[in-house]
C-alpha cells in the first residue's frame, strides 16, 4: 500500500479484499454481493498517518455522513484520501472532522464525514 502527503491531506492506494468484505456482511448480517458496505471502509482510518495521532486517544465518535456515488467492489484498486477538515478545542474537548473520499479513475465513489470527541 502506497502512501504519500499532498497539500495537507495524505493518500494511499487501497483494494478491499472479498474474503474479509464478506466476512464483515456475514457477521452484520448483509446479503453477499460485490459491493463494499460503506461503512466498513472505516477500517482504512487507522492505515493513514494523519489518523496516528488519534489512534490511542480515547476518542469518541459523534457523527458520521456517507455520501455514496458510486458502489465499490471488492479486489479492485482505489485511491483513498483524508482530510483534516476541521481541529478545534470546544471547552475541555477536542473536535476533529475527517473526511475520507474514495476514488476510481478520479471519479468520487463515497465521502464518509466523521466528527470525533477527545476530552482533555
Amino acid at each position: 500500500m502506497q502512501c504519500y502527503l499532498k497539500d495537507g491531506h495524505e493518500s494511499i492506494e487501497v483494494v478491499f479484499n472479498a474474503e474479509e468484505v464478506n466476512q464483515y456482511k456475514a457477521f452484520f448480517n448483509i446479503l453477499i454481493s460485490e459491493a463494499v458496505p460503506p461503512l466498513y471502509c472505516a477500517k482504512l482510518w487507522p492505515k493513514f498517518s494523519l489518523f496516528q495521532q488519534l489512534k490511542n486517544s480515547e476518542i469518541v465518535l459523534k457523527e458520521t455522513q456517507v455520501t455514496q456515488i458510486q458502489d465499490i467492489k471488492v479486489n479492485v484498486h482505489y485511491l483513498a484520501q483524508l482530510h483534516v477538515i476541521e481541529q478545534k478545542k470546544i471547552r475541555q474537548f477536542m473536535k476533529y472532522v475527517l473526511q475520507l473520499e474514495i476514488y476510481k479513475n478520479e471519479n468520487k465513489c463515497i465521502t464518509i464525514r466523521q466528527i470525533f470527541m477527545e476530552k482533555i
